[in-house]
């Protein structure tokens, strides 16, 4: 009989930490993603790509508008299932990516919901 371990040393709920943080590194690529699949959804569906004077109806707006934001989305709920993999084995570290990600993804929703209502910020 062996008494050798399948456990490799990285495998604690350290590493799980640790990928919750990488994983705010996906947050530029899933803003590229986002802006990508918004912009083609809606250019796709025939309508002018960006600007203010956009004659698209609501339920275009939203077919490309909701898709984008689950894609942004995507980085959180990442970092979300690590830190809970990582709590589940005592480490609660992995928390402060995942609620700082959590924030990010409803602040970028709410400013698109906040644009899409009218109430553009004029920041120039």
């Amino acid at each position: 009989m062996s008494t050798t371990s399948t456990r490799h040393p990285g495998d604690g709920p350290g590493r799980d930490v640790r990928y919750a943080w990488l994983s705010v590194l996906l947050l530029p690529v899933a803003f590229g993603l986002a802006f990508l699949v918004g912009e083609g959804l809606i250019g796709l569906l025939g309508y002018p790509v960006g600007g203010a004077d956009s004659d698209a109806p609501l339920w275009a707006i939203l077919v490309a508008t909701i898709p984008a934001l689950l894609v942004f989305c995507v980085p959180a709920v990442v970092s979300a299932w690590f830190a809970r993999r990582a709590a589940s084995r005592g480490d609660r570290r992995g928390w402060v990516p995942a609620v700082l990600l959590g924030i990010i993804a409803l602040a970028f929703i709410a400013m698109n919901v906040l644009a899409g209502l009218g109430f553009e910020a004029n920041l120039g």
